[in-house]
This record gives structure tokens, sequence and C-alpha cells, in this order.
């Protein structure tokens, strides 16, 4: 049973299940109102003002997979193709949980590896000298 299950039931038929405790029962009922029921769909009302669809199960690693190698600019790390799926108008709370994981596994994203120490800049201290003007005051008066 998905986690979004009690959630479209109240939304579709307006019934609280009586397994929950009152406290759940409000919880639920006040997590719906970011919720929005559409047909077969479940969108949520993201902080941003955007709604974004809920995805099923497994369809998941199929919208990662393609945000995360896509031809335009793939295997960019976790929070870039999370923002990727994020644009395509999706979303799931586990998200970025779940990309990271992705990221972990994707043998290209290990290889490519962090920067080697030919490429590293020095991290020598650089003095700075300031030069310090001396002169004398002089006055010239004019007779």
């Amino acid at each position: 049973m998905p986690w979004f299950m009690d959630v479209d039931n109240f939304l579709v038929t307006g019934i609280v299940s009586c397994e929950l405790s009152s406290i759940q029962r409000k919880k639920l009922k006040w997590d719906s109102l970011d919720y929005y029921w559409d047909e077969s769909y479940l969108f949520k009302i993201c902080n941003d003002g955007v709604i974004r669809r809920y995805i099923p199960e497994e369809e998941k690693i199929s919208s990662l997979d393609a945000c995360h190698s896509s031809s335009y600019g793939g295997h960019r790390g976790g929070a870039r193709a999370a923002s990727k799926v994020l644009s395509c108008g999706f979303y799931w709370p586990t998200l970025y949980k779940d990309e990271s994981e992705l990221v972990k596994r994707c043998d290209e994203c290990q290889r490519a590896g962090g920067i080697s120490k030919k490429d590293e800049m020095t991290l020598t201290t650089i003095l700075w000298l300031t030069y310090l003007m001396c002169g004398a005051l002089t006055s010239w008066d004019l007779l």
C-alpha cells in the first residue's frame, strides 16, 4: 500500500479511516490541505507555489535515471538531477535521498572523482608588502 493512500482516500471520499487515532486524523486533515486530487493523479502544492505530481514507486527509478543520465547535461550529481526532476513537475518525499543513492551506484559518476593533485592550487601564503611613502613637508613662502 503506497504511503499516500490515506491522503488519496480522504481527498476522494472525504472519509477518514477508523484505524487512525484522533491525533493522526487531525494530522491527515491538516496535511491534505497541501494536496490536490484530479482524476487518477495526486498533486502537491509545494512551498514554492508550483503544483507537482506524485509518481508511483515503479516510475521513480526511471524518471531519476532519465534526468541523471540525460544527454543534455547528465551525471552532474544529486542536487542537479533532483532539480531536473522537480522542473519536470514530479515530486516525492524521498527524492533527494533516492538521487544520492543513484549517484553512489552510478559508475560514471564514481569514476569522475575530484580534482587531481596536478590541478590543485598551491596553498602557500602570499606576503603582502606595503610601501610607506616618507617625505618631508616643506612650505615655501613666496615674498
